[in-house]
């Protein structure tokens, strides 16, 4: 679970973080306090888990060209692990049993909502053009963000059309790799495709925290 400095720095805005007399912050404390002692009968408030998903959503949210590539990746990162914890946890203490459930930690390759298959997709998207560049830099870690990342806010709002725009960014990767004998990520895709090919995949609307969970598994 992430510390109550993380959620902080996840759903908290800059002026609100800087804020030397901390009234926000403290705010949030006293929010969380009992739910971290109250077990899983205390709901995690409903504003926290979104706020977290929007932070999450964005990429280069808190971000500085000074900071460089690498640092804006491990932020995101941190970002979404606390977004995916505060919806996993709020999920497995709603109180209708029809919103509750309890997510496994690791890849859940039975789960087949809309959501958490659109997380995986663009999870393969990002890793195969990660890896293209990785080769083509001469094994070197890149040094800009993804096509999967720049869409990546978008994705979560529109994924059917933003995948269309994503997909054709992705063919000199797919092929580069091809060429390589490395297709594995090609295939990877594939097999999600065939998981989303009903009418949920042409649905446009917005994915929810799910979707997060999805992509970070």
């Amino acid at each position: 679970a992430p510390s109550l400095e993380r959620i902080a720095e996840t759903v908290l805005t800059k002026s609100e973080l800087e804020d030397k007399k901390k009234r926000a912050k403290k705010q949030l404390y006293s929010r969380l306090l009992p739910v971290i002692a109250g077990g899983c009968e205390i709901p995690i408030p409903y504003d926290f888990v979104q706020k977290s998903f929007q932070t999450a959503c964005n990429p280069f949210a808190q971000y500085q060209s000074k900071d460089g590539e690498s640092k804006r990746k491990i932020n995101w990162e941190k970002n979404i692990g606390v977004a995916c914890a505060l919806y996993k946890g709020w999920r497995a203490r709603h109180d209708k049993s029809s919103q509750w459930r309890n997510y496994p930690m690791a890849l859940d390759k039975e789960n087949r909502s809309r959501d958490y298959l659109y997380g995986r997709l663009i999870a393969q998207a990002e890793n195969l053009e990660w890896y293209a560049l990785y080769l083509q830099n001469g094994k070197k870690t890149p040094t800009r963000a993804t096509n999967a990342e720049r869409y990546f806010q978008q994705f979560a709002q529109q994924p059917y059309s933003t995948w269309l725009n994503l997909e054709k960014s992705l063919t000199p990767y797919k092929n580069y790799l091809v060429n390589r004998g490395k297709d594995f990520y090609k295939q990877a895709i594939g097999e999600i495709m065939d998981l989303l090919q009903n009418e949920d995949f042409t649905c446009d609307n917005k994915l929810s925290g799910e979707f997060l969970l999805g992509y970070h598994c």
